[in-house]
């Protein structure tokens, strides 16, 4: 099946591109899907929805190069694949793990990404946490953290890593009213500068302030289809 919800923008040569191509997940016995064919660039959030089981985790591992596929093809800009350092480092990932490491502080856990990414700024990480509201948490260990501050903290990684790709697995798990308020007014902001956003949610975003930026892949229909 071949989804192409955003061919206007892609006439543009500064609009990054994800392309995927005749793309299988086997697990075990079950086919979860085959053929599946798909492309999105700048200013768009792909919305990949289904049932439990139908392999929204599944195609977005495989899209971070954490899964590996026997068939089929990924890739970024029309060159890169997921095993290319340009492709990894144009790719930042928040999965239902929030990937924090526990004995280091809120602001530990940031200074640890940034420096990752070759950054030494601790006023960024005071904006950032700022930003998340979470700045009266940043000399707290992140095994104290409630959830839901979990959950900001990780989303502070991605304005700490600042990649054009947003790969989300159920971002607003955990999340309160107002706390998705905020992850869907960081993600508007993301789009508005040219970046690319995968997202699983199991709820409808018709009437979300995302909706405008909204392509939708159901995977149940793909599947339905084979």
């Amino acid at each position: 099946m071949m989804l192409n919800p955003s061919d206007s923008s892609s006439c543009n040569s500064d609009v990054h591109r994800l392309e995927v191509s005749d793309l299988e997940c086997v697990r075990g016995d079950i086919t979860l899907y085959r053929g599946l064919s798909f492309s999105t660039s700048g200013n768009r959030c792909l919305h990949i929805v289904g049932p439990n089981g139908c392999g929204k985790t599944s195609l977005l591992r495989q899209v971070c190069g954490l899964m590996q596929y026997d068939q089929g093809q990924i890739k970024w800009n029309k060159e890169f694949t997921p095993s290319h350092t340009e492709y990894k480092q144009s790719l930042a990932y928040v999965g239902h793990k929030d990937g924090l490491k526990n004995e280091l502080t809120a602001f530990e856990n940031l200074q640890f990404y940034q420096r990752l990414n070759s950054g030494n700024d601790e006023e960024e990480i005071d904006n950032c946490l700022a930003r998340l509201q979470i700045l009266k948490c940043a000399d707290l260990a992140a095994q104290s953290l409630s959830f839901g501050q979990r959950r900001r903290l990780a989303f502070a990684r991605l304005l700490i890593a600042d990649k054009p790709l947003w790969v989300l697995d159920e971002p607003f798990t955990g999340i309160d009213v107002d706390g998705r308020t905020l992850i869907e007014t960081l993600c508007i902001e993301h789009l508005q500068n040219n970046g690319l956003i995968l997202m699983t949610h199991h709820q409808s975003l018709a009437n979300s302030p995302l909706s405008q930026w909204r392509d939708e892949l159901n995977l149940e229909e793909i599947g339905k289809n084979q």
